[in-house]
């Protein structure tokens, strides 16, 4: 189920009928965050598109484009994302991981997605941030991919919903976790970000008054440990000539409930144990030493990211003096939403 937690306030009202909502949306390689003033959403990055519209219907993560300004650009015209996508299809589904363009192409399709948690209603405007893992040439195309108006249902609704979505600004990865956490760094001076994602893990130097001042982004982020962790010998030896799913080992890493388990089939707790400090070497060690000149000048290094809440690398980060983000997982995508936020109050359209 997606994961969604309410906050106390709820979304802007308007005329009965329309929902209006600004958001911080960040499509990452392995899921998908998506916070509003009233909830917070967040499920994997899966897809599934649909040849016909599915018998029974999920009741979040299903969307059927009727008609809109992205019509002629979409492959499919109905979908199936998130834990939606990964039922349909557990070991095929497509990934945003598995394409470099994907967080342009498939972001419509993710983003409508988000908003199926939301009860009916005839009309949504929705005014966002939103976040790239490089900007550069690709942000127009984003802008252009999701900007507009949309006619869908959602789930098993049976009246379409019109979605109309305007884009503030696109930042980059990361970028926007210091305006989540300004009321723990000194923003005049100068702050490292560590984003330790699903395929990258990427350094920041933020100057004096939040600038982006240099970025690097390197390999082998959390998926590089999921996949040694498929491939170990041991491992593989309780699968019985099974396909490691990547799903299930992600899922055994975040659990707090059964941490380490795959599926209900056994645990692998010995196994990370094996392969952690060999990722660490392969993964953050180089990270660590590249920004080694920037840490030294700047008044924190703070490190955001799923792969940061990883067991045993929290602690040994703190022990080097790093500083986690509060949430270290929802970060980028709370300061979208703050961003937007700040935007939208001062009239601002940048």
């Amino acid at each position: 189920m997606t994961d969604l937690a309410e906050m106390p306030e709820n979304a802007l009202p308007r005329h009965q009928g329309t929902l209006t909502l600004i958001a911080g949306y960040d499509l990452g390689n392995s899921g998908v965050k998506f916070v509003t003033s009233d909830r917070k959403i967040r499920f994997p990055s899966y897809l599934e598109n649909c040849y016909y519209r599915p018998t029974e219907l999920p009741t979040e993560g299903y969307v059927e484009y009727l008609e809109g300004d992205a019509i002629t650009k979409l492959d499919y015209k109905q979908w199936l994302s998130g834990y939606a996508a990964y039922d349909a299809n557990p070991k095929n589904h497509l990934r945003v991981t598995d394409d470099a363009t994907a967080k342009v192409t498939q972001s419509l399709k993710h983003l409508l997605a988000a908003l199926s948690n939301y009860p009916y209603k005839p009309v949504i405007n929705l005014i966002i941030c939103a976040s790239l893992h490089e900007r550069g040439d690709l942000e127009e195309q984003l802008i252009d991919a999701i900007a507009g108006k949309h006619i869908v249902k959602f789930g098993g609704k049976p009246i379409p919903t019109t979605v109309n979505i305007h884009v503030l600004k696109v930042y980059d990865e990361g970028h926007a976790a210091i305006a989540a956490n300004a009321h723990t760094l000194d923003t005049s001076k100068q702050n490292v970000i560590v984003d330790i994602g699903n395929r990258t893990v990427i350094a920041t130097l933020i100057g004096q008054k939040g600038h982006l001042a240099n970025r690097k982004t390197f390999d082998n982020g959390v998926e590089e440990l999921i996949r040694m962790i498929s491939v170990n010998p041991t491992f593989k030896n309780r699968l019985y000539g099974e396909i490691a799913i990547p799903h299930l080992i992600r899922q055994g890493l975040e659990s707090s409930e059964k941490p380490f388990w795959y599926g209900k089939q056994f645990s692998f707790e010995d196994v990370y144990r094996q392969e952690l400090m060999p990722w660490v070497q392969k993964s953050l060690a180089p990270v660590f030493k590249f920004i080694h000149p920037w840490k030294i000048n700047a008044d924190a290094c703070l490190i955001i990211g799923g792969g940061s809440q990883l067991p045993s690398v929290d602690e040994a980060l703190k022990a080097k003096g790093f500083v986690i983000a509060e949430n270290p997982l929802w970060a980028n995508a709370e300061g979208l939403y703050q961003l937007a936020t700040m935007m939208y109050s001062r009239g601002i359209d940048e």
